[in-house]
Parts: structure tokens; sequence; C-alpha cells
């Protein structure tokens, strides 16, 4: 049999980026119910539930009660509820999937996902309790690459195709990953191509199905999310950096774009600050 190279494939694996944005075991009480949009996929795995229909997963297509050999999931930037109590007990992997920067591949999945079987939970387990930081860390990508290839299995082309339509405006993408800020305008990227900017929103908007304007604020939120979980930084240094008039205006704009203030966002993710990357322990 001749040798027969994938290279469509590879192509696309080449441009593939996966990032891993939390990774928690444990409980947490504080979520009630609340309306709330994160830019991260959540992969959600129950452990143990004792209050059944208590703790459920809800958007405006999907109510579910949180079952343990069951795992959930939540596209970035979809407005889900979540009400947890201090008895249930889970196992979160929370991850960006990109195909061209800002671009993720869930992006277009309309709602809450349930995926039935025990075994995600048992190799995230296994992750967890791995204590070598480098076998940890390849086992979750590997957890998170097959979950992520369950899930694109499922969706339909015109999902798919909404990432690779981002192919055409790649310079525009990489002078939003360069200059993302609070004052980067929608007449900046039109400039990229030397046309007036109603031609480029219409354009942008006709291809992707997303405005201009509404990726550029995807693309802040994600900035501000990293800045936010480096380091000790207040929200005023970050309201700063971002090119924000002052603090009042930022935790405005994050609260809006994702339930979350920013500190109370500071505070939930306060147990994703990476480790020193050591061998063992």
């Amino acid at each position: 049999m001749p040798v027969v190279n994938r290279n469509d494939a590879m192509t696309v694996a080449d441009r593939m980026v996966l990032r891993i944005r939390h990774f928690a075991r444990g409980t947490y009480p504080d979520a009630d119910g609340s309306p709330g949009a994160l830019p991260v996929n959540r992969f959600f795995m129950p452990v143990r539930n004792p209050n059944g229909e208590a703790c459920y997963m809800e958007d405006e297509l999907v109510h579910e009660t949180l079952r343990p050999g069951y795992a959930y999931f939540i596209p970035l930037f979809h407005s889900a509820r979540v009400r947890l109590d201090a008895e249930l007990e889970f196992l979160s992997i929370q991850f960006t999937l990109e195909l061209y920067g800002g671009v993720d591949l869930f992006s277009r999945i309309p709602s809450i996902r349930v995926i039935p079987g025990a075994s995600w939970l048992a190799r995230g387990e296994a992750a967890f309790a791995e204590p070598d930081n480098f076998i940890s860390a390849a086992k979750i990508c590997a957890l998170t690459e097959d979950f992520s290839a369950h899930l694109l299995g499922t969706m339909t082309a015109e999902q798919i195709a909404f990432a690779t339509a981002f192919g055409e405006f790649q310079k525009e993408l990489d002078y939003i990953q360069s200059h993302c800020l609070a004052t980067t305008t929608v007449e900046e990227l039109a400039a990229l191509r030397g046309i007036r900017r109603e031609v480029f929103s219409r354009n942008f908007t006709l291809s992707v199905g997303i405005s201009p304007k509404q990726f550029l604020t995807r693309c802040l939120v994600n900035r501000a999310c990293d800045l936010l979980l480096r380091g000790n930084r207040l929200v005023r240094e970050v309201a700063f950096e971002l090119g924000f008039a002052n603090e009042y205006y930022f935790s405005r704009f994050f609260k809006k774009q994702t339930g979350l203030s920013p500190l109370h966002f500071q505070h939930y993710y306060q147990s994703q600050n990476p480790p020193e990357i050591t061998g063992k322990g």
C-alpha cells in the first residue's frame, strides 16, 4: 500500500492551539445559579452529588441535574446558570482550543452538552492524582484533546466552518493579538485592508457570523482574564494596561461580559496560579 500523506489534517494540526486555563477538584458552594459567561470552555465532571436536583446546569435550551458518570460542557462566552452546593464534589477542566488567534473551535456550539461515560472522570482523576507535573500535564492535555475530538464529531459542518472562515482575516487577527486594548477600533482593522469601516464590518460579519466589534470585545475579555490571573495584579493595574480610563469602567465592562467582577474572578481562580515547574511532587 502506498504512503498517503494527510497534509490537510497536518495543516490544521499545526494551527490548533490548546490551552488549559484551569484544572481543579473539590467543592465550590458559591455557585448560586446566577447567569454567567466565561471566555473558556468548561468541561465539568461531578464526582459526588448527594443532593441530586439541587445541583444543576441550565441555559435557554437545557436543564440538567449534575450526575456522576456524566461529563458536562459549556462553550466559551455561552451564558449558563450553574448551581452547586457545598456537598457536590467535582473535577473541572477549563480550556480554549483555537485555530486562529482568538478564534475557538467551539464558539458556535449553541447550548450545554451532556456526554455520558465514566471514563472521562476516571482519566481526570488519574491526571489530578499524578504527582509528576509533566506527566499530569500530558494526561490533562490528552484527556482534553480526546474530549474535544468527541465534541467536534457531534458538530455540524456550519459550526466548524465558523472557525475556518477567519482564515481570510489573518492579518487583522495578528494585529488584534498585538494591539488588543479598550481603545482598539474597527477603523484600525479596516485601515489594514484600505477600505471603509462600514465595508469591512459588513464583509467580516458576512464571512464569520460575528461583528468585528463583538470579536474585539471577546479578545479583550480573554486578555483581561490572562492579566488578572498573572501574579498578584491589582484590578486598577490591569485596567490601565488594557487602556481603560479607570478601574470603574473596566470592572463594569468585565462584569457585563462574564457575570463576575474582576475581584470575584480572581478569587474564583486563585488556585489556578501555576506551580513552580519541577519534576516529582
